[in-house]
């Protein structure tokens, strides 16, 4: 049972990293946003499953591309980076 947990769990992993990987290849930086926006999407849908993984993939977009959730560079001066 807890091997097919785990397998599961990794399985699960390698989605999430397969597609932010995809989403960092062709739209850079700005694939943070793409992520966030297809969550606010989903939970409006009333897909938590798919709010949940959009989630994951944002945070690896943002691991990747150096962003730091929460502190967007947008609308702010360059002496606040």
């Amino acid at each position: 049972m807890i091997r097919s947990w785990l397998a599961r769990r990794r399985d699960y992993q390698a989605l999430v990293d397969a597609e932010a990987t995809r989403l960092v290849e062709s739209e850079g930086g700005a694939s943070y946003y793409t992520a966030k926006a297809i969550k606010r999407m989903a939970v409006q849908n009333g897909d938590m499953a798919a709010a949940k993984f959009w989630v994951r993939v944002a945070r690896q977009v943002a691991d990747r591309t150096g962003l730091v959730s929460g502190h967007s560079k947008i609308g702010r001066p360059e002496s606040e980076w």
